[in-house]
């Protein structure tokens, strides 16, 4: 049943004389309007026609807590009272850096920033740096942020990506520097024979390898055994610095993160999301020779107005030593398994091939009989059927993203009763998608 949203339409009306597409962010828009929110709690979002969602976007998995968590609130609140914002360094700054730390092992210092962008750029101006080198390697279809030589071969074309073996680098969207994109150098996921020969071919002039250790931002794709030690050893034996973007593994797959999990340790990392629970903050992290270059002096600049700013480092001096147990992640771990075996016996019972791959808090739908391994495994999902379903959910009362390669989540607020509500609602959505794949 479609839900009313004339508010939302007609506040798209008056922000669109003000802001293009009447959102901050494109990944907002959608048809024939976007959606305005003006309360969260919990598992729940509520619109500006009053109507409650079951939110599964959770701020691109930022909100592993759930909404409004109180005792990240709480340290929020208490923060604001001291008048104190960014331009300086707060007192509690080194004991965020103590809870990030006891929670990451791997990593010896760590530095915060703003977003998950810069905290790449950072990465890669530390690469060159430490190996006077210049390019920097890729994995196709992992998304780092939106700057010129990241946002490559994300969503690629795959009429125009070329072969498995000789990847064509592909800006993500017009505006980028060309030169920079074509030097850039694309990899396949989980691919160990091409990945290593490209990193071997070009060893010379290779700063960096960079990679999401889990493909999440294309939904959830696992390393195959031995694919992160393999890279490790590579870039380890040509001197090569191993970046891995935890901004979505980190403090989720468990409290080390995918490191944790996969026993791979990179040379630098980099965080954010549910670092915070959902406030704007990032990380670079790494070993004490990389990160100690960053100093004034010794190499590349690490400034901003906003680095370290206080209402976020309040938040993440709240949220890492809940996450630092490691008790939500197993919990939320749980949750999501659950919701990925139900979806796929619903899907068996109707005969739609589609499943769910997740962990931790992180999920996502593809709708394909292919196994999914990579960017162009993925890619096999069926768009319409996965439309279909979508729109099914949304009328159902459940908010997600309309792309059928992005990555949703749960977070600690979905207890039993939401789960159970999902599951109701991801049958009927699968009966819509079986209808759809008929056609």
């Amino acid at each position: 049943m479609a839900r009313e949203l004339k508010n939302s339409a007609a506040l798209f009306e008056r922000a669109c004389h003000r802001i293009p597409a009447g959102v901050n962010s494109n990944t907002r828009a959608r048809k024939p309007h976007p959606i305005y929110f003006k309360r969260a709690a919990g598992p729940h979002v509520w619109d500006v026609d009053g109507n409650r969602y079951i939110d599964v976007t959770m701020g691109n998995g930022a909100i592993l807590l759930g909404h409004g968590d109180p005792g990240v609130q709480d340290a929020v609140a208490k923060a604001l009272e001291s008048g104190l914002t960014n331009g300086l360094e707060w007192e509690r700054a080194a004991e965020v850096a103590d809870l990030f730390l006891k929670c990451v092992p791997t990593m010896d210092l760590v530095r915060f920033t703003n977003t998950g962008t810069e905290a790449v750029l950072h990465a890669l101006h530390l690469a060159r740096h430490a190996t006077g080198r210049a390019r920097v390697a890729k994995v196709e279809g992992c998304y780092h942020g939106w700057s010129d030589e990241m946002f490559v071969s994300v969503w690629a074309d795959l009429a125009k990506a070329g072969s498995p073996g000789h990847m064509t680098p592909l800006p993500g969207m017009p505006g980028l520097a060309r030169e920079l994109v074509d030097a850039v150098l694309v990899m396949p996921f989980n691919d160990i024979e091409r990945s290593t020969a490209l990193i071997e071919r070009h060893a010379g002039d290779l700063a960096a390898v960079i990679l999401e250790p889990v493909m999440i931002n294309m939904g959830f794709i696992e390393p195959a055994r031995d694919y992160l030690q393999a890279l490790r050893d590579a870039c380890t034996k040509h001197g090569v610095v191993l970046i891995f973007d935890e901004l979505l593994t980190g403090f989720n797959l468990a409290p080390g993160g995918a490191q944790e999990v996969y026993g791979v340790t990179p040379d630098l990392a980099t965080y954010g999301k549910a670092l915070a629970n959902g406030y704007p903050i990032a990380a670079l992290a790494g070993s004490e020779d990389l990160m100690r270059m960053t100093e004034p002096g010794k190499g590349p600049a690490f400034v901003g107005t906003f680095n370290g700013h206080v209402i976020s480092l309040a938040a993440a001096s709240a949220a890492l030593p809940v996450l630092g147990t490691g008790s939500v992640q197993k919990t939320v771990g749980a949750r999501t398994k659950r919701l990925a075996e139900g979806f796929g016996r619903i899907a068996e019972g109707l005969g739609v091939p589609a499943k769910i791959l997740g962990g931790g808090s992180h999920f996502h739908w593809y709708f394909t009989d292919h196994e999914v391994r990579d960017y162009r495994s993925a890619a096999t999902t069926n768009a319409a059927a996965y439309g279909a379903f979508a729109s099914s959910l949304f009328d159902q009362g459940v908010v997600h993203l309309p792309n059928p390669l992005s990555h949703h989540a749960i977070s600690l607020a979905h207890d039993d009763g939401v789960l159970d509500a999902l599951e109701n609602a991801f049958r009927v959505g699968l009966e819509a998608a079986l209808v759809t794949a008929a056609e």
